[in-house]
């Protein structure tokens, strides 16, 4: 199965190429790169193409705007490259670039990585800088989204009770940027940027004391923040695990979370539901209030084998290889009957096979 599957998911990579970008989807806008797809994609082309996976994410980062914010979608062809999409000019999405810059780095050595890294490692402290000027001008260490749609969890309970005008430290966000952080900070290391080092050490430093911050320990989960109503978002989303990924540590210090996750999995047939079953918010058909998404199941199952918990990372790989096979490259689906949601085709979801694929559990 899994020679066919990756043989599968190499051919919808293949399809969605553009030239110097990929479309999330095969059905969806040709002209699309979509921000933290495009990153998915990339991981998932250096598995076959090195030159086409680093050319993914530079495309990427030539749409960033004069202050380092990168649109959480670029536009390509007879519009001006990097145009913002139809979710406004001032959207981003959680930060993977710096992670997936450092997988190419790591996998394809010093020698032919080191002049690309030094194009592309300005523009994603750049970035980072954003986040924390934008998004967190008072330094409390947690960036603050100002539209769901920055989550890339639109749709998501998480936002039911966060009041007009929107502005929410997200939890899984700031898993994402955490983990984004260390992997930043291992780049300019290998750059010997030692300022910049130091400036990105100040912020992983803040960010960790903040998130455990949100940490709950009744409820065995991590909380989203309304900055606008200053209240805590008691919405058991995925979102709540991710910490896991910027720290895998936590699956020793927080048993309590690794309980919540095997809660969760002993009420569904396929890894991982992106909202705690058993809710009355919980729908397994409607995107993130329920439905698996591939791409967050990698997250988890990076931060769970990392942290020596290959029984729950093993499950999750199973069940998302699986799946994929049993209802083909779908965005997102149903964790109880297995039924394939969202675009078909999908780029961050044949990537997520292509990562699984190599790894043995």
């Amino acid at each position: 199965m899994t020679t066919d599957l990756t043989e599968a998911a190499t051919a919808v990579l293949r399809a969605n190429d553009r030239g110097g970008y990929t479309v999330p989807t095969a059905s969806g806008p040709t002209r699309a790169q979509g921000n933290w797809e495009s990153c998915l994609a990339a991981l998932g082309l250096a598995r076959f193409d090195e030159d086409r996976a680093w050319t993914e994410i530079e495309t990427l980062l030539a749409g960033q705007r004069p202050d380092g914010m990168v649109p959480h979608v670029l536009l390509h062809g007879d519009v001006p490259n990097g145009a913002a999409g139809p979710d406004g000019p001032g959207i981003t999405r959680p930060p993977l670039a710096a992670t997936a810059v450092r997988d190419l780095f790591e996998r394809f050595g010093v020698q032919r990585s080191r002049p690309r890294l030094r194009g592309l490692t300005p523009k994603l402290l750049a970035w980072h800088r954003w986040f924390a000027a934008a998004r967190d001008p008072d330094g409390t260490g947690l960036a603050a989204i100002i539209d769901p749609g920055e989550s890339g969890m639109v749709g998501s309970p998480a936002w039911d009770d966060a009041v007009a005008p929107f502005r929410v430290a997200d939890i899984g966000v700031n898993a994402i940027l955490q983990r984004a952080n260390r992997d930043l900070r291992f780049l300019l290391d290998m750059l010997d940027d030692s300022a910049g080092t130091a400036e990105v050490d100040r912020v992983i430093a803040r960010t960790r004391a903040a998130l455990e911050r949100c940490w709950d320990r009744a409820e065995g989960l991590y909380h989203s923040r309304d900055t606008r109503a200053g209240k805590i978002l008691r919405k058991p989303g995925i979102g709540g695990l991710l910490p896991l990924y910027a720290d895998p540590t936590l699956a020793e210090h927080r048993p309590a979370m690794l309980a919540s996750l095997e809660r969760w999995l002993d009420e569904v047939e396929i890894a991982v539901p992106s909202f705690a079953p058993g809710r009355p918010e919980f729908d397994p058909r409607k995107p993130w209030r329920g439905p698996v998404s591939p791409v967050v199941n990698w997250m988890l199952h990076d931060g769970l084998r990392r942290g020596g918990r290959q029984d729950l990372a093993a499950r999750i790989r199973r069940d998302s290889m699986a799946v994929v096979a049993r209802s083909g490259f779908r965005e997102y689906f149903d964790p109880i009957t297995g039924e394939g949601l969202g675009g078909a085709g999908a780029s961050s979801t044949a990537a997520v096979v292509l990562l699984f694929a190599g790894i043995e559990d």
